[in-house]
Parts: structure tokens; sequence; C-alpha cells
């Protein structure tokens, strides 16, 4: 007999939220961003990337108001909007967000580790023994519901919030002005002294930015298992609000009161701050521990989101059948054994012992499929704002074209070369698509066969590349 399924309230929501935002971006993102742009253009970016944010929250939650029906989120204001196809690729994109995000996640996770480990680090394949081991320890949790999951994350959440707390009480006393007002800042880099510009700095700033950001619609994905859409309104501008304000307050009192050369060549850049304060050496193994435990809930927070999307998807007929099934306690079985297959097999990746390229790689190309269905979403409020232009106010409109307008700025800023990898995720799962037709006996349309063929084709030569050695991901 089939249990009957508990809501999610808001504050679970809430912090499945912040759990998929805050995850290894909070830790590495001082020393990601002190790379590629000075303290007061990483501030710049903040707010320009938390503008940005703050426009799809908005539309995400004007979409909630205005369509309540849609109980899958960013999958379904793309299949409402654009039919079958264009849903299908920001399912299949948002779900592959997830599972590369999670490859990221258990990068960092051995990195750290083994930073904290010294010379008793573990060896590669014992990081993929473990990994692997945590892999399926979330899928065992996850088989006992959707509600369990949300649980676990929130005790996982705040345990990780206990070290950021730690940084931003304790750091303050350390923030030295000198080191964060960077004399000639819009001209050279203080971490490499290379040339710079302002414009330049925000540009190569935005991506890792954005990935902050990731998880700001995890409340409009698990709409359909929320108590209601007050909550998911609710859930999206205070995770947004939280998020931002953390982010920032940990940005300044970094660059603040450590040196950027200093920083950039950090393994745990937080730890040096913590060390500088009444903790001492003790603050280093605290920062590592909250790493640890912060990349493990983000882990559970996006598979979460990534088998419901599947989920939501096979349901309406555009993924293939199979992975609409759910077992007695309303888990999707099928699509989280998908994501966790997926996952398992790109862990391979873990085997490498340079394990902050493989975190950073995996970051920028999660961060690149998910631009995607940010558009879409972006697109389909401007659609349905335009619609209701006679009878609401004008500036619902305004803020879906500055969402979308963020949305394409971030396309650019992450760069051609992710994006070309991006087509390959994309061709690869329109097979899907495919055979989700094939099921329903229905042939996609002509546009659709048009866009599928050229991706398809598109994916054959940048395998054909990556084989020969001309293009590495």
């Amino acid at each position: 007999m089939k249990k009957k399924e508990e809501k999610l309230g808001l504050w679970l929501l809430v912090f499945v939220a912040i759990g998929s935002m805050i995850g290894s971006g909070i830790f590495n993102s001082p020393k990601d961003l002190i790379a590629v742009a000075n303290p007061q253009g990483t501030m710049i970016t903040w707010l320009v990337g938390g503008f940005g944010a703050l426009m799809l929250a908005l539309l995400f939650i004007y979409l909630a108001s205005r369509k309540p029906e849609l109980k899958s989120g960013i999958y379904a204001y793309a299949r409402d909007g654009f039919g079958d196809y264009m849903g299908f690729n920001s399912a299949w994109g948002y779900w592959s967000v997830g599972w590369l995000g999670n490859v990221s996640y258990l990068a960092l996770f051995f990195k750290t580790l083994n930073d904290l480990l010294g010379e008793q680090a573990l060896s590669p394949l014992t990081c993929f023994l473990i990994g692997s081991a945590l892999l399926w320890f979330f899928y065992t949790i996850l088989m006992s519901g959707v509600r369990e999951g949300a649980i676990l994350n929130f005790v996982v959440t705040v345990a990780k919030l206990i070290p950021i707390l730690l940084i931003i009480l304790l750091g303050v006393a350390l923030i030295d002005s000198d080191l964060f007002l960077v004399e000639e800042w819009r001209h050279r880099l203080a971490a490499t002294g290379e040339s710079t510009t302002p414009l330049l700095q925000v540009k190569d700033a935005m991506a890792v930015v954005l990935w902050c950001f990731v998880g700001i619609e995890a409340a409009s994905v698990l709409s359909g298992r929320a108590k209601s859409q007050k909550t998911v309104r609710l859930t999206i501008i205070l995770s947004l609000l939280i998020v931002l304000s953390v982010y920032m307050l940990i940005t300044f009192i970094t660059m603040s009161s450590i040196p950027a050369a200093e920083l950039a060549s950090s393994e745990t850049p937080l730890a040096l701050v913590l060390e500088k304060t009444m903790v001492g050496a003790a603050g280093g193994v605290i920062i590592r521990l909250g790493i640890m435990v912060s990349v493990l809930g983000a882990s559970l927070s996006w598979i979460l989101l990534s088998v419901e999307t599947l989920y939501a998807a096979a349901k309406d007929g555009v993924l293939p059948r199979v992975f609409s099934k759910v077992n007695r306690n309303g888990t999707p079985v099928n699509a989280l054994l998908l994501t966790q297959s997926f996952t398992q097999l790109f862990l391979l990746s873990i085997l490498s012992p340079r394990l902050n390229e493989t975190y950073l790689a995996a970051i920028t190309i999660a961060t690149t499929l998910v631009l995607i269905p940010y558009l879409l979403s972006s697109l389909y409020a401007v659609k349905t704002a335009f619609g209701l232009r006679k009878s609401e106010s004008p500036h619902h409109l305004v803020v879906a074209l500055l969402g979308t307008l963020y949305s394409v700025y971030v396309i650019y800023a992450v760069g051609i070369r992710y994006l070309i990898l991006s087509v390959l995720f994309y061709g690869i799962g329109s097979l899907l698509y495919l055979k989700a037709k094939r099921e329903q006996q229905k042939q996609p349309k002509r546009w659709e066969w048009a866009v599928i063929m050229l991706l398809l084709s598109a994916s054959a030569v940048i395998i054909t590349l990556m084989l020969s050695g001309r293009i590495t991901p």
C-alpha cells in the first residue's frame, strides 16, 4: 500500500534552496574570484550577479503566482511556453547540472580531506571507493522518501552554516582596508600582476558568481511537493536574500584579511581567515570539516532537484515513461537510479590527482548547462507578462526582460569552450526524447527534427575532436 506523501513546509524548502546554493562555492569562491578580479571588481560582480539573481527570483515568484498549476518549475515553464522539445531540453539540462554538481562536490570533498590528512592523504582509488559509498548511501536515504531526504538536508545545512557564521562573527576584527582597496584595481590584478579592466574582471568572475546562485529555483522545482504556492514564493525570496548576504560578507571579510597573492594560492582560503582569529590553528580544522559537511549537504539537495525534474518530465511524456515509476514511499526510483549511475560513471574523474581542476571543470560545465533552462524560464516569463500586459503592472514585464538579459549575458561570460561541451550533452540527450516520442507513437515536429539532427551532427564532430586531442574537457 502506497504511503500518503507528506508535503514540504516553508523551512524545509528554504533549507533545500540554501543547501543547493551554499555548497562548494562559499568555501572556494574567494580563491577563484581573486584570481580573476580585484576585491573592488569582485564586489561589483556580486552586485551585478545578485541583481541578476534577484530578477530571476522575482520572475520565478511571478510565474509561481500566475501559473500555480505548473508544479515542476523550471521544466514545466519551458514546456508550457515552447512545447515538448524545449521542455525536454530544460529538464535534461537541469538534471545534468545536478549530477555534474555532485561530481564537483565529491572532488572538493576529497581535496579538502587530503589537505586535512596531510602526509596520510588518501590515494585516488581510495577516494573513488569512499565517494562511491557516499553516493549510494544517499540513494538508500532517498529511497525512503523525498521528505526524509529534505529533513536530512535541513540538519546538514544547519551544521555547515556554523563555520560560516564563525567566519563572519570573528573575521570582522581582521578587516584591513588597505588589503581590500587595491590601488590601480582597474588596470592590474593584485593576485597575479596581469593587466585587466573592470569589465573583464566582471566577465571572468561571473561564472563563479552564477554557480553560487544556482539553486535559486529549487522551491519552484519542488513546488509539487510544497504545502502551498505561497510557501514557494516566500522560499524563493528568503533563500536568495540569505545567500546573497552570506556570500558578500564572506567575500569582503576574506579579501580584507588575506593578501591577494596568498589567497589565490591557498588550498582552503577560509581556513586562513579563521586561523588568524582567536580560534587559532583549530580554525583550519573547523573550516575543512565545514567544507566536507557543506558539499555533502549540497550533493543531497541536488540529487533531490535532479530526480524531481526527471520524474516530472517523464510523467508528461517528454522522457521515457520508465523514469516516472515511484516506489511506495513516493520516490521516483528509476530517475534516482539513473542520476546516481551517471554520477558514479563520471566519478571516475576523481581518480585524477588534479582534484581542483576536476572541480573547476565540473562546475563550469554545470553552470553552462543551467543557462538554457534559465533562459527558457526567463523567455516564458516575458511571454506570460506580455500576454497579461493590459491587466497588470508593466513592472512584471520589465523584471522578465531583465532576467532574460542577465541569462544571455552570463552565456556570453562563461565562454565558447564550455558552450561547445554543453552541445554534446544536449545532443546525446535528444536520443531519449526520440524514445519518449516513439513510446507515444508520435513524431517530433519538423523544426524539432532539424534541431535534433543539428545537435547530433555537432556532437559527432565534438567527440571526434575530443578523441583527436584538439578539444579537451
